[in-house]
């Protein structure tokens, strides 16, 4: 009869264990749209990281040493094995706990000294009536997988990044070359400009006219310079570097290609974006949270040892008894229990209305990205175009001046409309790639 009793109380227990007083999980409901604002792409899957769209050995090179070298990334990792450590001092309540004492000591008597010791042993185990452990492991879990998803984003985030200052850094460099081109030809007409004022044939106006043009080409390549500097420090930094220690690409721009854009649908998104999946697993904990806070309400059972020698060799009252007095039940706690219970249950609300905000958000991005890549699409035709027509417009113009056809403001009016078309050419195209970026950042890929 005890062993049925026994076997009874295990069966019980663990019947009991398997209670979850959670509420079902469901992800909050919200309007999906069916598709894009933007006719721009091919609804297919994106089958490779972007930056690898991009055909530059360079670049991916450099995205390999961000990634094996980046200190924030460096940092989420260890975020992660924080997480992971605390879902170990989550579960430990899911398994016995045994303690062990000892002790020793020594008697000095004549003839002889004496010595004693003796130790022992405790075995405990919490039996998980209502769920409240398994589900405090559950939120721990969950907590992981948040920390995982978070570090995924910032990976994203990293490498969007460095896609960006690189594709910057080039573009600076083809502006670079340009602003160094075009001084040297100012530098060139101004000799013309003295050596024709020396002759008497034109007015000191236009020498000190053409000086002014002068510096301000030499103004507008410091500022260059400066800006292609800056952009590799701050290149340097997410590869882990030192600004001194990181030696700045001189490829062009021309290196990298525009791919095509790939769309998928607006409901990929919801998986395919990390932070989207940080956002749910917070709430997935969240909702374990909750669970573990109803079961604090109702007795908790807690055996041990002695407990359970008692159920084998003692009458089954005596067993029950013993049982019993191992149950230990809230009865007064100042509205402690009612507070935490109302405090998970708040906190599960606001993350489901952070989880569609962040949703919501992940739609504009792309929204916003496409319209950006379309803007920049349709305004490097043009300055395609424009690039061509300012540099005829300045061989006609050079022509006409060295044989004396026209003034110099109409030389340098051209001169200037050829610099400003050529440098807006580059940045644009600079553009047109950071919007294809930031479009696959906002599609998570």
């Amino acid at each position: 009869m005890r062993k049925h009793f026994i076997n009874g109380t295990i069966a019980l227990s663990l019947g009991l264990s398997a209670c979850s007083l959670a509420p079902n999980y469901q992800r909050p409901q919200m309007a999906i749209p069916a598709g894009w604002s933007s006719g721009v792409g091919t609804p297919r899957q994106n089958s490779r990281p972007f930056w690898e769209d991009l055909g530059s050995d360079e670049l991916n090179r450099l995205i390999d040493n961000v990634l094996a070298q980046n200190l924030d990334l460096d940092a989420a990792l260890q975020r992660i094995e924080q997480a992971r450590a605390q879902a170990k001092v989550a579960a430990a309540p899911l398994y016995p706990t045994v303690n062990a004492s000892g002790s020793a000591s020594r008697t000095f008597q004549n003839p002889q000294d004496k010595n004693a010791a003796s130790g022992s042993a405790n075995l405990s185990y919490e039996v998980d009536l209502w769920g409240k452990n398994r589900n405090q492991a559950n939120s721990a879990d969950y907590r992981i997988d948040s920390s995982q998803f978070d570090r995924e984003a910032l990976r994203l985030v990293v490498t969007s990044d460095a896609t960006n200052f690189y594709a910057q850094i080039l573009s600076l460099n083809d502006r670079v070359r340009i602003a160094e081109f075009n001084l040297k030809s100012a530098e060139e007409i101004l000799r013309i400009v003295e050596a024709r004022f020396n002759a008497g044939s034109v007015s000191g106006l236009e020498v000190a006219q053409q000086r002014v043009a002068v510096n301000g080409f030499r103004t507008a390549l410091a500022s260059l310079i400066e800006q292609r500097s800056t952009t590799g420090n701050a290149l340097a930094i997410l590869l882990g570097l030192a600004p001194q220690d990181y030696i700045v690409s001189t490829a062009q721009l021309i290196s990298l290609k525009m791919p095509a854009v790939n769309l998928t649908p607006p409901a990929t998104l919801l998986t395919a974006r990390p932070d989207i999946e940080s956002a749910e697993a917070g709430l997935r904990a969240a909702n374990a949270d909750i669970g573990a806070a109803r079961a604090a309400f109702f007795p908790s059972l807690t055996l041990s040892a002695s407990t359970l020698l008692a159920a084998g060799f003692g009458s089954p009252a005596a067993a029950a008894s013993s049982i019993a007095a191992s149950l230990l039940a809230p009865i007064f706690t100042g509205g402690k229990l009612t507070g935490n219970l109302e405090n998970v249950t708040a906190r599960q609300k606001e993350l489901a209305v952070t989880y569609q905000k962040t949703v919501l958000t992940a739609f504009q991005e792309v929204e916003d990205a496409l319209a950006a890549l379309k803007s920049a699409t349709d305004r490097a035709e043009i300055a395609r175009s424009s690039v061509i027509e300012s540099q005829i417009a300045y061989n006609i113009a050079k022509a006409q001046f060295d044989a004396g056809a026209i003034d110099y403001l109409n030389l340098l009016d051209t001169q200037r409309s050829l610099y400003q078309a050529q440098d807006s050419q580059i940045a644009i195209n600079q553009a047109q790639l950071q919007s294809f970026v930031q479009l696959r950042k906002a599609m998570g890929s």
